[in-house]
Protein backbone atom coordinates (compact mmCIF):
# COMPACT_ATOMS: atom_id res chain seq x y z
CA UNK A 1 0.00 0.00 0.00
CA UNK A 2 1.65 3.31 -1.37
CA UNK A 3 1.04 6.18 1.83
CA UNK A 4 -0.15 8.82 1.33
CA UNK A 5 -0.53 11.95 4.31
CA UNK A 6 -2.77 14.75 4.25
CA UNK A 7 0.68 17.46 4.02
CA UNK A 8 3.86 16.88 3.34
CA UNK A 9 6.74 19.53 4.17
CA UNK A 10 6.75 22.18 1.27
CA UNK A 11 10.05 20.41 0.06
CA UNK A 12 8.34 17.01 -0.15
CA UNK A 13 6.46 18.29 -2.75
CA UNK A 14 6.57 18.38 -6.20
CA UNK A 15 8.08 19.17 -8.66
CA UNK A 16 11.08 19.25 -6.52
CA UNK A 17 9.99 16.25 -4.03
CA UNK A 18 8.58 12.92 -4.78
CA UNK A 19 4.91 13.67 -3.87
CA UNK A 20 2.07 14.46 -5.17
CA UNK A 21 -1.35 15.83 -4.57
CA UNK A 22 -4.57 13.83 -5.49
CA UNK A 23 -7.50 15.46 -6.58
CA UNK A 24 -9.96 16.62 -4.17
CA UNK A 25 -12.57 13.74 -5.85
CA UNK A 26 -9.60 10.94 -4.62
CA UNK A 27 -9.04 12.70 -0.65
CA UNK A 28 -6.65 15.76 -1.83
CA UNK A 29 -4.16 13.93 0.13
CA UNK A 30 -0.27 13.58 -0.85
CA UNK A 31 1.02 10.48 -2.53
CA UNK A 32 4.68 8.79 -3.15
CA UNK A 33 5.41 8.90 -6.45
CA UNK A 34 8.28 6.67 -8.42
CA UNK A 35 8.43 4.21 -10.74
CA UNK A 36 6.73 1.74 -8.92
CA UNK A 37 3.83 3.50 -7.78
CA UNK A 38 3.02 5.42 -10.87
CA UNK A 39 2.23 9.19 -11.55
CA UNK A 40 -0.58 8.47 -10.11
CA UNK A 41 -1.19 6.32 -6.98
CA UNK A 42 -4.36 7.21 -5.70
CA UNK A 43 -6.12 5.57 -8.58
CA UNK A 44 -4.62 1.73 -7.47
CA UNK A 45 -5.75 2.70 -4.26
CA UNK A 46 -9.42 3.26 -5.86
CA UNK A 47 -9.02 0.47 -7.80
CA UNK A 48 -8.67 -2.08 -5.24
CA UNK A 49 -12.49 -1.20 -4.38
CA UNK A 50 -13.75 -1.21 -1.18
CA UNK A 51 -11.57 -2.53 1.65
CA UNK A 52 -12.86 -6.02 2.91
CA UNK A 53 -15.23 -6.14 6.03
CA UNK A 54 -13.32 -6.27 9.36
CA UNK A 55 -14.44 -9.07 11.31
CA UNK A 56 -17.15 -9.32 13.72
CA UNK A 57 -15.87 -7.70 16.86
CA UNK A 58 -12.49 -6.31 15.41
CA UNK A 59 -13.47 -2.26 15.28
CA UNK A 60 -14.89 -2.28 18.80
CA UNK A 61 -11.99 -3.61 20.22
CA UNK A 62 -9.25 -1.72 17.96
CA UNK A 63 -10.79 1.31 17.15
CA UNK A 64 -10.88 2.08 13.47
CA UNK A 65 -8.04 2.14 10.97
CA UNK A 66 -5.82 4.86 12.00
CA UNK A 67 -5.63 7.68 9.36
CA UNK A 68 -2.87 10.67 8.67
CA UNK A 69 -5.20 13.01 9.79
CA UNK A 70 -5.81 11.69 13.15
CA UNK A 71 -1.87 12.38 14.15
CA UNK A 72 -1.13 15.91 12.89
CA UNK A 73 -0.89 17.33 16.79
CA UNK A 74 1.98 14.97 17.29
CA UNK A 75 5.32 15.88 16.76
CA UNK A 76 6.15 13.11 14.46
CA UNK A 77 3.06 12.50 12.67
CA UNK A 78 4.17 10.72 9.96
CA UNK A 79 6.54 8.46 12.04
CA UNK A 80 3.34 7.57 14.25
CA UNK A 81 0.55 7.68 11.07
CA UNK A 82 3.24 4.62 10.62
CA UNK A 83 3.44 2.26 13.12
CA UNK A 84 -0.27 2.74 14.03
CA UNK A 85 -1.05 1.69 10.44
CA UNK A 86 0.76 -1.26 10.64
CA UNK A 87 0.20 -2.31 14.15
CA UNK A 88 -3.72 -2.38 13.50
CA UNK A 89 -2.86 -3.94 10.38
CA UNK A 90 -0.93 -6.79 12.24
CA UNK A 91 -3.68 -6.65 14.62
CA UNK A 92 -6.04 -7.67 11.87
CA UNK A 93 -4.25 -10.03 10.31
CA UNK A 94 -3.83 -11.87 13.55
CA UNK A 95 -7.31 -11.55 14.82
CA UNK A 96 -9.21 -14.71 15.28
CA UNK A 97 -12.72 -14.10 16.89
CA UNK A 98 -13.81 -11.55 19.79
CA UNK A 99 -16.00 -12.85 22.73
CA UNK A 100 -14.94 -14.92 25.93
CA UNK A 101 -12.88 -17.38 26.23
CA UNK A 102 -14.53 -20.71 26.29
CA UNK A 103 -12.77 -21.69 29.57
CA UNK A 104 -13.99 -18.61 31.80
CA UNK A 105 -17.47 -19.19 33.55
CA UNK A 106 -20.10 -16.42 33.28
CA UNK A 107 -19.58 -15.74 37.40
CA UNK A 108 -15.81 -15.18 36.66
CA UNK A 109 -16.10 -12.91 33.76
CA UNK A 110 -19.00 -10.93 35.44
CA UNK A 111 -16.83 -10.64 38.81
CA UNK A 112 -13.75 -9.33 36.47
CA UNK A 113 -15.91 -6.78 34.51
CA UNK A 114 -17.22 -5.72 37.89
CA UNK A 115 -13.90 -4.83 39.18
CA UNK A 116 -13.11 -2.92 35.88
CA UNK A 117 -16.01 -1.11 36.19
CA UNK A 118 -15.42 -0.36 39.59
CA UNK A 119 -11.98 1.27 39.11
CA UNK A 120 -12.60 3.10 36.04
CA UNK A 121 -11.15 0.83 33.11
CA UNK A 122 -14.58 0.47 31.06
CA UNK A 123 -15.91 -2.44 30.05
CA UNK A 124 -13.23 -5.34 29.12
CA UNK A 125 -12.97 -6.64 25.56
CA UNK A 126 -11.86 -10.30 25.37
CA UNK A 127 -10.31 -11.53 22.18
CA UNK A 128 -8.28 -14.40 20.11
CA UNK A 129 -5.21 -12.99 18.36
CA UNK A 130 -1.42 -13.54 17.68
CA UNK A 131 -0.80 -14.22 21.70
CA UNK A 132 -3.98 -16.68 22.35
CA UNK A 133 -6.90 -14.92 24.28
CA UNK A 134 -6.51 -11.29 25.51
CA UNK A 135 -8.21 -8.23 27.26
CA UNK A 136 -8.69 -5.02 25.80
CA UNK A 137 -9.72 -1.65 27.59
CA UNK A 138 -11.12 0.69 24.85
CA UNK A 139 -13.01 2.75 26.81
CA UNK A 140 -10.21 3.05 29.63
CA UNK A 141 -7.21 6.08 29.42
CA UNK A 142 -4.96 3.62 27.63
CA UNK A 143 -7.39 1.87 24.89
CA UNK A 144 -4.84 -0.02 23.94
CA UNK A 145 -3.66 -1.35 27.28
CA UNK A 146 -3.67 -5.34 27.11
CA UNK A 147 -3.18 -8.34 29.64
CA UNK A 148 -3.55 -12.23 28.81
CA UNK A 149 -7.06 -12.75 29.10
CA UNK A 150 -6.39 -15.30 31.70
CA UNK A 151 -4.94 -12.78 34.09
CA UNK A 152 -7.47 -10.17 33.49
CA UNK A 153 -10.29 -12.38 34.57
CA UNK A 154 -8.91 -14.69 37.09
CA UNK A 155 -6.85 -11.97 38.88
CA UNK A 156 -8.35 -9.08 38.36
CA UNK A 157 -7.04 -6.60 40.40
CA UNK A 158 -3.11 -7.79 38.98
CA UNK A 159 -4.58 -5.98 35.92
CA UNK A 160 -6.31 -2.78 37.18
CA UNK A 161 -2.38 -2.56 39.55
CA UNK A 162 -0.44 -2.89 36.29
CA UNK A 163 -3.19 -0.50 34.36
CA UNK A 164 -2.66 2.27 36.91
CA UNK A 165 0.91 2.35 36.76
CA UNK A 166 0.77 2.17 32.98
CA UNK A 167 -1.20 5.60 34.05
CA UNK A 168 1.12 6.84 36.47
CA UNK A 169 4.26 6.30 33.97
CA UNK A 170 2.01 8.90 31.73
CA UNK A 171 1.59 11.30 34.47
CA UNK A 172 -2.33 10.81 34.90
CA UNK A 173 -3.13 9.76 38.73
CA UNK A 174 -6.17 7.96 39.04
CA UNK A 175 -8.70 8.96 41.74
CA UNK A 176 -7.85 6.28 44.05
CA UNK A 177 -4.88 3.85 44.05
CA UNK A 178 -5.24 0.42 44.14
CA UNK A 179 -3.99 -1.37 46.93
CA UNK A 180 -1.96 -3.28 44.97
CA UNK A 181 0.10 -0.44 43.63
CA UNK A 182 3.51 -0.17 45.81
CA UNK A 183 3.51 2.94 47.33
CA UNK A 184 6.67 4.36 46.32
CA UNK A 185 5.44 4.31 42.93
CA UNK A 186 2.23 6.65 43.61
CA UNK A 187 3.32 10.39 42.62
CA UNK A 188 1.14 12.05 45.69
CA UNK A 189 4.81 12.31 46.97
CA UNK A 190 6.66 13.41 43.63
CA UNK A 191 5.53 17.12 43.08
CA UNK A 192 4.44 18.48 40.05
CA UNK A 193 1.36 16.02 39.17
CA UNK A 194 -1.87 16.46 39.41
CA UNK A 195 -4.42 14.07 40.31
CA UNK A 196 -6.91 12.66 37.61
Amino acid sequence: MTPSYADVPEHWKQPAGPYRQAPAEHGGEWWLVNPFTGSEPWLLQSQAGKPEALPEGFEEIFGPRPESSDFHQLSNPSLMFRIARTQWEQDLRHFKQAGAPEWASTEELSDSEAAFQRWGMGAPKHYEGRYGWMTRFPESEIADFEAAAWTAIQVSHLTIAQYQLRLVDRDIVPREKHPFVPPHVWPDAKKGKEVA
